[in-house]
C-alpha cells in the first residue's frame, strides 16, 4: 500500500479490521483507528455484547509463534497477578489470532484483539513522582512473575542475550545514516559494553527472564492513579535492569518539556525498590544499558523510512551518537 494515500491506507484497513473482527463476532462492532504506524490499532466498541477492545493488525512478516507467545504470558499475567494488561480475546474458534485478508490489501495480516485497558496516556505535565512510583511498582511486580513463569517449550522465546547481541551485525542499519567513523564508534561501544554486562551479570532468573521490553510513556497508561501497561509486542527474555532503563530513557527533557525529569526518575527507581530492591551498582547497569537502549532505537530508526519522514525523528536519530558518549563517559 505504499503509493496510497494517508486516506486510502486508513479505508483499507478500516474494512480489513471489520473482516478480522468478523473471526471475533464482532463484525459491526464500531472501529476508531488509534494508530497507523508499523501496526494498525483501532479502539473497538461493542453495545450489544459490551466488549470494548483494541485491535491490531499486524505489520506484513508477522511471527505466529511470537503472537502465540504474547498471547501465553498475559493471559497468565491476568490469572497469576492483579496487574492491568491487555487480555487476549480469542476468536471464535479459540485462537489467540486470526489471519485475513481483503480487497486492496496486498497480502494477508495477522490480527490480535484485547480487551481495552481502562486509562489515557499522560501529558508530561501529567506525569508525577506519586505515578512513576507507581509505573515502577508495576515493572517490579511484572520482573517477579518472570522469575517463576516458563512458556510452553514450543514457544520457547529467542534469548537476546551476550552471545547474539555480539553475533549481530550492529552497524548494518545505522551505516546507512551515519557516514562519520566516530559516530559508528559510540554504536560499537554500546554494543561492547552491554555485552560484557550482560555476561557479568550472567542469565540466572534472579536477573533476566521474559520482559515487555518497550515500557514508555506512549505503552503505560493511568486512570487515576492506577497504572497499567499496553503493547506486549516486544517481549522477549531480556534482563529486567534493561527493561527499567528503557522507561528511564525516556524520562529525559526532549520528551518532558517542563516536567522534572530527576524527580521523576527517583520516584521510578523507588517504586521499583520497594517490590524488588535494585542490586548494588545498580546506576553504572543502568547507564550502559541506556546506552544499549539508545543503539536499539537508532538501529530502528535508521531502518524505518517512514518513519525518518519526520523531523523530529531525524533529529532524534542524529542526536543517539552523543547521547551514547554521554551516558558511557563513566562507565
Amino acid at each position: 500500500m505504499v503509493d496510497l494515500t494517508n486516506e486510502q491506507r486508513i479505508e483499507r484497513l478500516t474494512q480489513l479490521a471489520r473482516v478480522a473482527l468478523a473471526e471475533y463476532g464482532l463484525a459491526d462492532a464500531t472501529r476508531n483507528l488509534r494508530s497507523m504506524m508499523e501496526n494498525a490499532v483501532f479502539e473497538v466498541a461493542d453495545g450489544a455484547s459490551g466488549v470494548h477492545a483494541s485491535l491490531r493488525l499486524c505489520r506484513p512478516g508477522w511471527d505466529e509463534n511470537a503472537l502465540r507467545r504474547e498471547a501465553c504470558w498475559l493471559e497468565a499475567l491476568a490469572r497469576d497477578t492483579h496487574l492491568r494488561v491487555p487480555i487476549p480475546i480469542r476468536t471464535r474458534g479459540g485462537e489467540p489470532f486470526c489471519v485475513v485478508e481483503t480487497a486492496g490489501v496486498p497480502e494477508p495480516r495477522a490480527c490480535v484483539l484485547f480487551r481495552w485497558v481502562e486509562g489515557a496516556f499522560a501529558a508530561p505535565d501529567e506525569l508525577t513522582p506519586s505515578r512513576m512510583r507507581t509505573v515502577g511498582r508495576f515493572l517490579a511486580a511484572l520482573h517477579d512473575h518472570a522469575t517463576s513463569f516458563r512458556l510452553p517449550a514450543e514457544l520457547a522465546v529467542d534469548r537476546f542475550d551476550a552471545d547474539a547481541l555480539e553475533a549481530s551485525d550492529h552497524r548494518e542499519n545505522v551505516s546507512m545514516h551515519f557516514a562519520d567513523e566516530a559516530d559508528l564508534v559510540a554504536f560499537d561501544d554500546a554494543v561492547s559494553t552491554a555485552v560484557g554486562l550482560m555476561r557479568e551479570l550472567g542469565d540466572g532468573p534472579d536477573v533476566a527472564g521474559l520482559i515487555h521490553g518497550d515500557v514508555h510513556q506512549r505503552n503505560y497508561v493511568f486512570d487515576g492513579e492506577r497504572v497499567g501497561a499496553v503493547d506486549f509486542e516486544t517481549m522477549r527474555w531480556g534482563y529486567y535492569l534493561y527493561d527499567l532503563a528503557t522507561t528511564l530513557s525516556y524520562l529525559v527533557p526532549e520528551f518532558l518539556g517542563d516536567a522534572d525529569p530527576e524527580s521523576l526518575r527517583e520516584a521510578l527507581l523507588d517504586g521499583y525498590a520497594e517490590m524488588r530492591g535494585l542490586p548494588d551498582g545498580h546506576a553504572r547497569i543502568l547507564r550502559i544499558f541506556s546506552a544499549y537502549r539508545v543503539w536499539i532505537m537508532a538501529d530502528w530508526l535508521s531502518a524505518s523510512p517512514r518513519m525518518l519522514e519526520h523531523d523530529w525523528a531525524r533529529r532524534r536519530l542524529d542526536a543517539m551518537p552523543r547521547q551514547i558518549r554521554g551516558l558511557l563517559a563513566d562507565r
